[in-house]
């Protein structure tokens, strides 16, 4: 109490310490009591302040919101002295004293001042305009000024944001290192949210208080020992709504103010959309992605094994060809040039099997001004259809394909057979040029119209030199190279041939049966030898002599019309030396509606009188030679047995 000075210090002060205080001191000469001082104090609330961070040439507004019926308003900032920013009363503007580089930048958000609003809006920031801002208002009832609001406006170059990109879900740090000095005070916050923070940390704790609810448990500081400076941010499970600039400021306990460090531009992506799509050789494929918006500069299409090369660059409506993987030249669009809708999708055209691989969709922004993965596409590339038939020789097949896309060409072709194929049809006819003579009249389409993409081909009366493996290639309308759809491998297994020999002059029967329960539609008997003519021909319950040969004129029938239980085996009359040869029995099925080859015979005939019977794969004949040696062996059984009686008998007679 140094020269009698009690004065009292109130720490703190809050609206309940609002009253009169009396200040009595006991005075030893007088031994009572004296009131020395009555101070009347009023609290009020203090100015609200704000910090706000703006990028030069952008239009920013200092909020300010006083008591109705003002009549004055004025702005200024501590280091232009005694000029405003902006003076503004009985609804005019006072330029007298307005500081020269605010002159035709500035105005109020209501002229009006409905409802007390007099926010300043600044125009075209600069560097130059970073500073303290006070709005101040002059009360009528106290006849005086009153702060209102204060401002910290912070401008920044936006060449010197870092930008930062994550996608929801992640932690993400934002970093910010400070001057090695002491700091008292740090504050992450972000402008929209004003006047919460994203966090408050000072004398070693955080104040959630004055913390935004949705960073609530989730920041922290990378080191909360802020060693060497560091006081970065880290923002854990990062949502969408975590976007926007970020600013990092230190109280300097050496100069004892806030100083702005760092500003951080936070871009929230979601998660690259993920698929694998699976095609095969020949198809065109559409890999999906939509981008946020429509304001795109560069699509940038790659795939990681491609190295520096891309599937496709598209930047200023135009393709960049130079730095393009040669495999997609021609072979690649955009599903929509204009990007409607943020549509970048790419068009792949006649997918070939090194297409296969993990394909990245990327777009730069204008916004962002930054490349961001949108869609991570698998492409997965089966190869072409493979199957084996097994065929036995005079049977038809089908070799089946199937194509997906309109064709405008179809070549069936086989390795061996070199430049020849085995089928080709273009614009809707068969080009017989190139085909390979052994194919001529023997194939066919099952559908011309390829419905449904089918162009199976037919073969007919297949032979064991037609085994191999036969490749389907179609040409799609959309152009590019032909690709095999489909490899069918064939195989001809000869069926087991009887064989039977007859003596010229005998009837003989051909064995043949389908099986059971086999609707029969037609029987044919036929002869290589014979060309186009036919052995027999039965159709509609009648034989049908147009296509017989005229050597079986009369002379052929079957078994059995009625075709019981399968039963088609032929009758040949009369056997002639000129039968001999290989019959084939074929049958024309009403499920499948196509001919069945059943089996083959070899029919041997020997000039009469030379075999003594008909033999069938031999039995016959041997069961008459076998006979025949029986008969002999007992003929010379029986000479044996009278020559030795007629000795007996000379000897009896001799020794009389």
């Amino acid at each position: 109490m140094k020269d009698g000075d009690v004065s009292l210090i109130l720490k703190r002060v809050t609206s309940v310490d609002d009253g009169t205080y009396k200040c009595r001191v006991f005075m030893e000469e007088t031994d009572s009591w004296k009131l020395i001082s009555i101070i009347s104090l009023s609290v009020v609330d203090p100015p609200d302040q704000k910090n706000i961070t703006a990028e030069s040439g952008q239009d920013v507004t200092l909020t300010c919101r006083a008591p109705n019926n003002i009549r004055v308003a004025r702005w200024s900032r501590a280091d232009l002295e005694y000029k405003n920013v902006l003076l503004y009363g009985d609804n005019q503007f006072f330029p007298a004293n307005q500081h020269p580089s605010f002159k035709n930048r500035v105005d109020l958000q209501e002229r009006q001042k409905k409802d007390g609003d007099v926010s300043l809006i600044l125009k075209d920031v600069t560097m130059n305009d970073a500073g303290t801002y006070e709005c101040r208002v002059y009360m009528e009832q106290i006849l005086s000024w009153k702060i209102i609001s204060i401002i910290h406006l912070s401008v920044v170059d936006p060449r010197d944001q870092e930008m930062i990109t994550a996608e929801s879900g992640q932690d993400v740090t934002l970093t910010c290192r400070a001057p090695n000095k002491k700091i008292i005070v740090l504050r992450w916050s972000r402008a929209d949210l004003e006047p919460k923070y994203v966090l408050s940390y000072w004398n070693g704790h955080f104040d959630p208080d004055h913390q935004h609810p949705s960073f609530k448990n989730r920041v922290d500081l990378q080191d909360r020992q802020m060693k060497d400076g560091d006081v970065s941010l880290i923002l854990k499970d990062v949502t969408i709504n975590d976007a926007g600039t970020f600013g990092c400021r230190v109280f300097i306990a050496e100069t004892d103010s806030w100083q702005l460090i760092s500003i951080i531009s936070l871009s929230v992506v979601p998660p690259p959309v993920q698929k694998t799509i699976t095609a095969v050789p020949g198809q065109n494929v559409v890999l999906p992605c939509r981008a946020p918006n429509n304001n795109i500069i560069v699509v940038q299409w790659s795939r990681a094994d491609l190295g520096d090369e891309y599937v496709l660059l598209y930047r200023d409506e135009w393709f960049d060809l130079d730095d393009q993987h040669p495999s997609f030249r021609y072979r690649v669009d955009l599903q929509d040039r204009q990007m409607k809708d943020g549509d970048v999708s790419l068009i792949l055209k006649n997918v070939m099997i090194n297409d296969a691989g993990t394909y990245e969709c990327r777009v730069y922004m204008a916004e962002t001004r930054l490349l961001k993965p949108i869609s991570i596409i698998t492409l997965k590339v089966l190869p072409p259809e493979q199957k084996t038939i097994t065929a036995e020789p005079g049977e038809d097949v089908i070799l089946p394909c199937r194509a997906l896309n309109k064709i405008i060409a179809l070549r069936w072709s086989r390795a061996d057979l070199g430049d020849e194929y085995v089928l080709l049809f273009k614009d809707g006819r068969f080009e017989p040029e190139g085909q390979h003579p052994s194919f001529k009249n023997r194939v066919d389409l099952q559908d011309r119209q390829m419905k449904d993409g089918d162009v199976s081909l037919i073969l007919k009366d297949v032979t064991t030199n037609d085994a191999g493996t036969y490749e389907c290639v179609v040409i799609p309308s959309g152009g590019g190279s032909s690709k095999p759809i489909s490899i069918v491998t064939l195989s001809v297994v000869p069926p087991e041939q009887k064989t039977i020999t007859a003596e010229s002059g005998q009837n003989v029967t051909l064995t043949c049966r389908v099986p059971q329960g086999k609707p029969i539609r037609a029987v044919k008997w036929s002869r290589a030898d014979l060309g186009d003519n036919d052995v027999l021909f039965y159709r509609d319950e009648q034989l049908d002599p147009d296509h017989q040969h005229p050597s079986f004129r009369y002379r052929v029938d079957l078994q059995d019309r009625q075709m019981k239980d399968g039963d088609v085996s032929l009758i040949l009359k009369d056997v002639k030396i000129n039968d001999a040869g290989i019959y084939k029995c074929r049958v024309f099925m009403a499920e499948t509606h196509s001919w069945k080859y059943i089996n083959s015979t070899y029919l041997h005939v020997d000039p009469p009188g030379q075999t003594g019977g008909l033999r069938v794969d031999g039995s016959v004949g041997l069961l008459i030679g076998l006979n025949v040696f029986a008969v002999f062996l007992v003929a010379v059984v029986i000479v044996f047995v009278i020559y030795r009686k007629y000795e007996r008998e000379n000897g009896d007679l001799n020794s009389y």
